[in-house]
């Protein structure tokens, strides 16, 4: 599809159509000092379990110990990558409050220029957020993602469901017990054409995003509604509570209320005819 060059510049939000323009998410190219800053903080949350392994190798070595340390040598792994973790979340804990104070986060559209100082501080706040999750939701346990989103700034509760698909690192409100599927994309922030588009997304309790579904900067979905698989929605879209929405661009469906009713009633077993789109019922021999 072809654009005018006028067309990728963004000055009003209301009137951007997503489907119309060439999107990134947050591909963007990181400053010397962002990259300095994931370097940094690799190497200071390196050193408390740097501290600890050599002295367990020290006591380790020692004849008296030997055989019961090496016995533990999981559990002592296991600490180490704790400390590792720890380290990071709250050194760059550190770093984005120091970056917020330089710099108080905007929701609003920004250039792609690294003399606008909102564009130059999201791309140092992305670089240190994306070195915490990327460590965080590499854990064997799951639920930890979430402790790390709310230990920078991020509401989410553990019993919402967020490892299966992706999130923006800020301006995201997650509601209870929220499921995002395979491939689901939550973005506060979207390039489009030459514009960052940063806006909060607020996302209700009990909210469900079909795999591969786009929520796109400033949606707000309510109560009890679930986003259809590959379904998008538009900047500064809002969602009803309690309704089923799917395409692209995402539409009223059907209510919730109206498939929980057809769930009920149908009581017998079904099949799909492949060919014909058609339900038949199963029969307890043809299983």
């Amino acid at each position: 599809m072809e654009h005018n060059k006028k067309e990728y510049g963004v000055e009003n939000l209301n009137s951007v159509d997503i489907s119309n323009y060439p999107i990134t998410t947050t591909a963007i190219k990181f400053p010397k000092l962002a990259v300095f800053l994931q370097i940094l903080l690799h190497c200071v949350s390196l050193l408390l379990p740097l501290v600890f392994i050599l002295t367990f190798f020290e006591s380790a070595m020692n004849s008296q110990y030997f055989h019961w340390r090496v016995l533990i040598l999981f559990v002592d792994v296991f600490a180490w990558w704790w400390m590792y973790l720890l380290s990071s979340l709250s050194i760059g804990k550190l770093f984005l409050i120091i970056l917020n104070l330089l710099c108080t986060p905007k929701e609003g559209v920004f250039k792609l220029n690294d003399k606008n100082l909102d564009y130059y501080f999201f791309c140092l706040r992305l670089s240190v957020k994306k070195v915490i999750f990327w460590i965080w939701n590499n854990f064997c346990f799951p639920w930890v993602a979430n402790f790390a989103f709310k230990i920078c700034d991020i509401s989410a509760d553990f019993k919402s469901t967020l490892f299966d698909g992706w999130a923006s690192v800020e301006f995201v409100d997650f509601g209870r017990n929220i499921m995002l599927g395979q491939g689901a994309l939550v973005a506060s922030s979207m390039i489009v054409g030459d514009s960052l588009i940063i806006k909060k997304v607020v996302i209700g309790d009990h909210v469900v995003l079909g795999g591969n579904s786009i929520v796109a900067p400033g949606t707000i979905i309510g109560k009890n509604t679930t986003l259809g698989v590959f379904a998008v929605t538009h900047i500064n879209q809002v969602l009803e509570p309690n309704w089923i929405y799917v395409g692209r661009p995402a539409k009223k469906y059907q209510l919730v209320s109206e498939e929980r009713k057809l769930a009920k009633t149908d009581n017998f077993l079904t099949k799909r005819i492949v060919d014909k789109g058609e339900k038949i019922p199963l029969n307890k021999t043809d299983e």
